[in-house]
């Protein structure tokens, strides 16, 4: 006990301390988001990069080894991703083209449903419906295989 009061019970100032700081964290993750998500626009209208692009400067930039616990997915507009769970790594490789593309622009890109809608150029329902798809084929893929 603290001045007779038990540290459960904090004061005025300590949880207006505690309020302040959890809006500010809320506002940088929101923030860095956003700036994650414009940059990959800005990208994705600059800028295309072909496998062949990657492939060449890994041979002349020395390749990076990829241990057994990462693995990544590439989709067909040169998004990618590393996954580090093997059972994930697999289910991802299970999924279309386009399954990939909305899984991977709004898990590792962080990008919202209209984003994701404006850059592939479908609907929101679009959207919504690869991403249900690609869940259930995760969710049955895991089913099958756990262990």
């Amino acid at each position: 006990m603290e001045g007779g009061k038990a540290m459960s019970n904090p004061s005025h100032n300590d949880r207006m301390e505690l309020e302040i700081f959890d809006s500010f964290s809320k506002t940088v993750m929101r923030n860095t988001g956003r700036n994650i998500a414009s940059a990959s626009k800005i990208i994705n209208t600059n800028e295309t990069v072909s496998t062949d692009t990657v492939q060449y400067i890994l041979k002349t930039q020395g390749e990076r080894e990829i241990y057994p616990s990462e693995h990544i997915i590439n989709d067909r507009n040169g998004h990618s991703c590393i996954i580090t769970t093997e059972w994930l790594y697999q289910a991802m490789l299970l999924l279309t083209a386009k399954q990939k593309e909305v899984i991977i622009l709004e898990f590792w890109y962080g990008m919202s449903v209209s984003d994701i809608s404006e850059t592939l150029h479908i609907s929101k329902r679009s959207v919504f419906e690869r991403k249900k798809n690609s869940f259930n084929s995760i969710r049955n893929y895991y089913e099958r295989n756990r262990k």
